[in-house]
């Protein structure tokens, strides 16, 4: 489930004190929308009974980026065969430029929401390839891009660290139900659905850094010792690109 966090920024200084200020926002629910994959809305005062936004209806998490930084950031977001939609957000406490380019390198311009310190894109039919999000500025961030998938897409059915069960003549290998422990090595278990070649299992960081990168089939997996997300990418049955990556944090707890 993807959660919507609204959040207003604060931007206007007082009539007393008019020098330059950093943009200040609400923390915790921007955290709430880092752990659990949803989209954090910097509006600016007034900006949202004017904007007439449309939310974008999400479908299949491809990217969840949450963190901070200052300069500019370039984001891929793989689309495979068959998408019928790409939604796009993308946040920031100042913005300077957003550029979204489809894979053939043209700037798209139609079905994007422009705001002060956000782009909100909804693409019918995008064509599939890597599309590149160009943001630049300062602060608190946010990007996320979903997609709503053919039928027959490729899809990230499940990821668990599991341990052996069951009762006699019905073992097997089941979920782990304890809170996950940073650095031990426990058994894995993937689950894909559709034609995928050359996937990949990785464990990403809230801002979508790469923690470690292991093959699909991989059986056994080490618990990163920071807030982590399962991604899973390769290639669609038609030599498209395709990522997945589910949507809440993993919070392992320190070893002893």
């Amino acid at each position: 489930m993807t959660f919507i966090v609204l959040a207003l920024l604060l931007l206007a200084p007082s009539q007393e004190d008019q020098r330059p200020r950093a943009p200040q926002f609400n923390r915790e629910y921007f955290d709430l929308a880092a752990k659990t994959g949803g989209d954090f809305y910097f509006w600016s005062p007034g900006e949202f009974a004017a904007a007439r936004v449309q939310v974008p209806i999400h479908g299949e998490s491809v990217v969840l980026s949450y963190g901070s930084f200052e300069g500019k950031r370039l984001f891929e977001i793989p689309v495979e065969s068959g998408v019928k939609q790409l939604t796009l957000f993308a946040g920031i406490q100042r913005k300077d430029l957003t550029v979204l380019v489809r894979p053939d390198g043209t700037v798209v311009r139609d079905g994007v929401q422009l705001f002060q310190h956000m782009l909100i894109a909804t693409i019918t039919s995008p064509l599939s390839g890597i599309w590149r999000l160009e943001l630049d500025g300062a602060g608190a961030y946010a990007v996320t891009a979903h997609v709503k998938a053919a039928a027959d897409a490729p899809d990230l059915v499940s990821f668990e660290f599991v341990e052996p069960g069951g009762r006699p003549g019905h073992e097997g290998m089941f979920p782990i139900k304890r809170p996950l422990r940073s650095g031990e090595s426990l058994a894995c278990s993937l689950s894909l659905e559709g034609t995928v070649r050359e996937a990949e299992l990785s464990f990403v960081t809230a801002d979508g850094s790469v923690i470690a990168t292991m093959p699909s089939t991989a059986d056994r997996c080490s618990v990163p010792n920071v807030p982590f997300r399962v991604l899973v990418r390769g290639i669609d049955g038609k030599g498209s690109p395709f990522q997945r990556i589910e949507s809440p944090l993993r919070e392992p707890i320190a070893s002893h």
